[in-house]
Formats: C-alpha cells, structure tokens, sequence
C-alpha cells in the first residue's frame, strides 16, 4: 500500500495529502489526531478486546471468543496509510467485534470511527456538522429531560469540584444541560459560531473527569479531545447555514429526529447520545447467595452498556438456575421487567407476583430499590436501613420536622419495605392516598399522628401488613382490632 503523498491543489495552490483524492494537511493531521485517540482508548480498555471469563461476554448468538485488541489496533495503521480502505476495515472489524460481545458498544469508539468518516470523506464536513450538532443537542435534552440528573447523577459529579454540594449541584447540572444545548443549537442555526465553544466544552470536559477533579471514566477523555479538535474545525468549516442538498435534509432530519426512539426503547443510549444523565434501565438478580447490581467498571474501564436486552443477556449468561431478574426501567413510558431463570437454564418473562414470590428451586426476587428516590429520601432527612452493604433497604423512618405527603410517593421505588416508620409525621388519611402498595410492608409506625379509623381501608392495599402501631393517633383500638380480624380472614383464605 502506498504511503500518502504530498501534492499541489489545483484551486488553491496548497499542499495536499493524496491517496486516490486530496486531504490536506490540516485534514490529516486531525485523523492521526483522531486515530491515536481510539488507540489510546483501546489500550485503557484492553481486557474488554480480549477473551476474559469475567465478566461475561455477550454475543448476538452463541460464537466461540477471539480475541480483537491488536487486530484493531493493526486496521487504525491501515487508516494511516490508506484512510478510506483502511477505515472501511476498521468500521467492518469493530461492527463484527460488537456482534462477538455487545459490552463493546460503548459510545466512545463508534464516535471515534465517525469523526474519522468525517475527515476522511469529500462530504465529511456535512455529515460531522450534523453528527456533532446531535451529539450535543441530545446530550443536554436527554439531561434536562432526565429526574436522575438533577438528583443524584449531577450531586455525584460535583463531588469532584465543590465542597459546598448542596449549594452547587443543581444550578450545575442545569448549566451543563443548558451549556450543551445551545452549542448543539448553534452548530444547526450558526454552525461557526459553535466552533470554539464546542472545543471549550469538550477541553473542560476532559479536564473534569481526569485526576485532577473527578478522576472518573477515563476511557472517554480521548474522545473528548478528539472532538473539540474536530468539532471546531468542522464547524468553522461548515459551507452553509441551510442545508444545500435534499440528500443533506434527509440527513438532518434523520441524525436530529432518531435519539428520541431512546425513550421507547427503539435506539440504544450508546448512539442515542445518553451521556451522564442516568436515565436508563437498571438491572438486580437475586440468586439464592444474595444480590448482584449488574453493572461495569473494574479491569474493563467502562459501564455496563444498560440496556434491556443486555441486561437480559447478562442474566441467562451468568446467573444459575433458580435466580431472578429485575429490570428498574426509569423511562415512563417502558414497564419493569422481570425474569426466572428455569432449571433447564432458558430465561423467561414473569409477573411481579410470580417474581416476588419464592417456589421450589427458586428464589423469591428482591426488586431494585431507585437511586433517584433514595437521594431524594435522604434529603429529606429520611433514615434507611440495610442488613447488609449489599442488600435492600428494608426500614425507612421519615423525619417529622421535614414531612411532606409527596415523599409516600417516592416509596414506590423503595419496593422492599417492611417496616416504615411515620411516628409524629403530620400526615394524614388523605396523604396515606400517596403510600404505593408496599408488597413487603409488615409494620407501620402511625403514633402521635393526626390519621383515624378511616385510614383503615387505606392499610388494607399492603398484603403483608400486620402491626399498626396507633399510640396517641386518632385510631381506636376496635378499628385495630377489626384490622387484625379482616387480615386473618385474609391469610386464612
């Protein structure tokens, strides 16, 4: 294969790289720049390439592993030496790597790939200017649309920069939303005046999360610095504000419009630009030696690649029969989900009842309990209770001098409750309303409480409750005792 070589453009008199069409000299430079940057985060990422026993890998269908991490590694010289061919190679040799394990699909090294399609391509100005426009328009929608990023995704992240968090986590994390939504803005209605705040903000970036400050997903700095260099360029570069050609609406319309297919599961958030804010599908297996969060990090630098069906993949290639699956969806418009895995090792779909309840060789399920609502729970001063690092919260007691009837609500992402505590609350018949049917609640504190008898018909929705303690309520004790007496009559039954 030839090496590139250095030529004259014709219209401009300046030097040009040349292997079967022109790239300048600038033009190559950004894709040496962009092709060292996916080596590099090969390399932080190497176990993840290689044929490893845990975590488990996750194929398409049943193939035996082989390992990818130098053969990668070969193609991104090809690139050098003949960008078109040997990024064609590249693309093909990541795609199949994906189908070998999708714990590879990680955003980072397909947008890598894309900003070489972009220098390397007589359109790439067009395509990037697009490509990038949705990167960062998305990643601060999907941010400000997120309820986990203004809890505890952005409370973690200004954990690296400030002291005074409470003060500074929320107008961060509308900031940072804000910040990536009007770069996006500007690269589709102004696309050169994006250009330098788009490599600021991917600067900042790379300096947020290095050691410096948050010391956290390094793999990605790379990608960062690659794409405020290119960003800038493509959008100084940028040949018009309107799109000139119908194939370049299409484009557009398709690159702007498809992220949203995230929010009912059409498009996963690796290419959806779901970046930090959270707001994805979570998954907890019970297995009769406990729980286990299905999540990433450790040798392999990165997340796990949360998704549903993923997370169903993990579970039927990991977990030994018996065991169940959870899957915390936090999207509202896509249901939990919930699975066994039979003795003969196949995954099926269950009700939560079937999950909730325990049969012969097979465990009783253990629901997620929501990050989101534990943040929001603890800030209102709520005490919760484990039995063990690991495990569930199973004991939630509100703060009376901070009770507000909506935090019953938040309950419903705290499934494993069985005791909760609402002694000296100021709440009453009306709020019980908001208290979610706990499917596990044994015992409900309502001493020095305003309720009545009528908040009877309320504490009948939980199947397993059993004590009411009433001490200074307004309950009587011939409702208690005719509590008690409905509930035999139900467990007899």
């Amino acid at each position: 294969m030839a090496n590139p070589t250095i030529s004259t453009d014709e219209g401009t008199g300046a030097p040009t790289f040349t292997e079967r069409r022109s790239l300048t000299p600038l033009r190559y430079t950004l894709l040496v720049l962009v092709v060292l940057a996916q080596a590099i985060t090969l390399g932080i990422t190497w176990p993840l390439w290689q044929v490893r026993e845990l975590p488990v890998h996750m194929p398409v269908f049943e193939l035996p592993q082989i390992p990818f991490g130098g053969w990668l590694l070969a193609t991104l010289v090809v690139v050098l030496i003949q960008p078109r061919w040997g990024l064609a190679l590249h693309i093909l040799s990541l795609l199949i790597s994906f189908v070998f394990d999708q714990y590879r699909t990680q955003p980072q090294f397909i947008a890598l790939a894309v900003l070489m399609l972009v220098l390397i391509e007589d359109n790439g100005i067009v395509i990037g200017r697009w490509f990038l426009a949705t990167l960062w328009l998305w990643a601060g929608l999907h941010k400000l649309l997120s309820p986990d990023w203004f809890t505890h995704a952005a409370w973690d992240l200004v954990g690296g920069i400030a002291t005074d968090r409470a003060a500074f986590f929320q107008p961060f994390a509308w900031g940072v939303g804000i910040g990536e939504v009007t770069v996006g803005l500007l690269a589709i209605f102004q696309p050169r005046w994006a250009a330098i705040p788009a490599l600021l903000m991917h600067v900042g970036i790379a300096i947020f999360l290095s050691p410096l400050f948050y010391n956290h997903n390094v793999s990605v700095i790379p990608w960062n610095l690659a794409t405020g260099a290119v960003g800038c360029w493509v959008m100084w570069n940028a040949p018009s504000v309107r799109p000139k050609f119908v194939w370049e609406w299409g484009l557009a319309a398709v690159l702007l419009l498809y992220p949203a297919g995230f929010y009912i599961g059409w498009v996963d958030h690796g290419v959806a630009s779901v970046l930090y804010s959270n707001h994805l599908p979570e998954g907890l297996i019970t297995t009769h030696q406990g729980t286990e969060t299905v999540q990433g990090w450790g040798d392999l630098k990165v997340p796990f690649p949360n998704e549903r069906r993923l997370l169903r993949i993990y579970f039927e290639q990991s977990a030994p029969p018996g065991s169940k699956l959870h899957i915390d969806d936090q999207r509202s418009l896509l249901p939990d989900m919930y699975f066994v895995k039979r003795p003969d090792h196949q995954v099926e779909e269950i009700s939560r009842q079937e999950f909730l309840d325990s049969t012969i060789g097979e465990v009783a399920g253990i629901e997620h309990d929501r990050r989101r609502n534990r943040f929001l729970l603890a800030r209102a001063g709520a005490k919760m209770l484990v039995r063990d690092e690991t495990g569930p919260i199973y004991a939630v007691e509100m703060d009376p001098s901070r009770f507000r009837p909506e935090l019953l609500e938040l309950l419903e992402g705290i499934p494993n409750i069985e005791q909760l505590n609402l002694a000296g609350c100021p709440v009453t018949n009306e709020d019980l309303k908001r208290l979610p049917t706990l499917p596990k609640l044994q015992g409900i504190g309502l001493a020095d409480t305003p309720v009545s008898d009528s908040a009877i018909s309320e504490l009948m929705r939980h199947p397993e409750l059993k004590v009411i303690e009433f001490e200074g309520s307004e309950m009587t004790m011939d409702a208690i005792l005719d509590f008690e007496r409905q509930r035999s009559d139900l467990d007899f039954s």
